[in-house]
């Protein structure tokens, strides 16, 4: 059995992108952009989100490229047009069944079968986007309106943010992602979890991970209310999709709620050398991939 400290070891190695799935990311990236390069005059492409930001989660789904398109009529049209005209490039090779448009992206829903924890991208968001200066302009279906967004900010102050706190702010956002993902994704969208540890979990680094958690948990159920901003000081607020859906907020205090309690449990498990039970308990915030051997 392991100890507490070798457990959560190997789960943040767990979370962390392979070689092989970084490959799989850039082949699906070029294959969209040869596929994208028939019906439209592209300027620039790459991988974006958390991501880029060494934020993500596995399996690798929702993995975000950015297509910098040339024609910029379409800022003169409702961003719902480019959307469409994405989804009608990509559907012929994929199959409409796995092509569809959402807020701001285009989902492409890879064929992975079996195992997907590891080795394939399960999905990509093809998000369009317009130069702007040194930021970018992508399309808001649901605004109706083409929102300001800098990823390399948002990268930056992630960097950052990790430096100051002793290079394990992102393991700990990965982890805090993973227990959104294994509860039903009650803080959405996933972004907004990074943005509240931006402010939540800053330095010194007290070289304790299950009270790092538990502290970000509490403090993100007093403060989940509130409207978060987008780092990068950029279009709406990151928080708008929970603060506008009914009963997303309560949903989401309750769940910050139980796993500020579920830390605080396995915490006094472990002070108490009930090794084998906190580490039970640890699995059953975080799922399978939190190991116990």
């Amino acid at each position: 059995m392991l100890t507490v400290s070798e457990a959560f070891d190997k789960f943040s190695s767990r979370l962390e992108i392979t070689e092989t799935e970084e490959k799989a990311a850039s082949r699906r990236q070029q294959d969209i952009r040869a596929l994208l390069g028939d019906t439209f005059a592209i300027d620039d492409d790459f991988l974006t989100g958390s991501y880029r930001r060494e934020t993500k989660t596995k399996p690798l789904r929702d993995v975000d490229i950015m297509i910098v398109l040339a024609d910029r009529d379409y800022l003169d049209r409702h961003p719902r047009n480019v959307l469409a005209d994405v989804e009608a490039a990509l559907a012929p090779n994929y199959g409409q069944n796995r092509v569809e448009p959402d807020r701001r992206a285009v989902r492409v829903d890879f064929d992975v079968v079996g195992d997907v924890t590891g080795l394939d991208v399960v999905s990509f968001d093809v998000v369009p986007a317009f130069a702007d200066d040194v930021n970018y302009l992508i399309p808001d279906d649901v605004l109706g309106e083409w929102i300001s967004t800098n990823p390399k900010v948002h990268a930056e102050k992630a960097t950052a943010a990790n430096q100051a706190f002793a290079k394990q702010w992102k393991p700990l956002v990965k982890m805090i992602k993973s227990w959104n993902g294994q509860h039903g994704n009650p803080i959405d969208p996933s972004f907004l979890i990074e943005v509240m540890a931006l402010d939540i979990m800053t330095g010194p680094w007290g070289s304790d991970r299950p009270r790092e958690l538990r502290q970000f948990f509490a403090t993100a159920h007093d403060r989940i209310d509130e409207r978060w901003r987008d780092p990068a000081g950029l279009g709406p607020d990151i928080s708008d999709t929970l603060h506008d859906t009914p009963g997303a907020l309560e949903a989401a205090r309750t769940a910050l709620r139980a796993a500020e309690q579920t830390c605080t449990r396995a915490i006094q498990l472990q002070s108490s050398g009930r090794i084998g039970e906190a580490l039970d308990t640890w699995q059953g915030l975080f799922g399978s991939a939190f190991a116990k051997s």
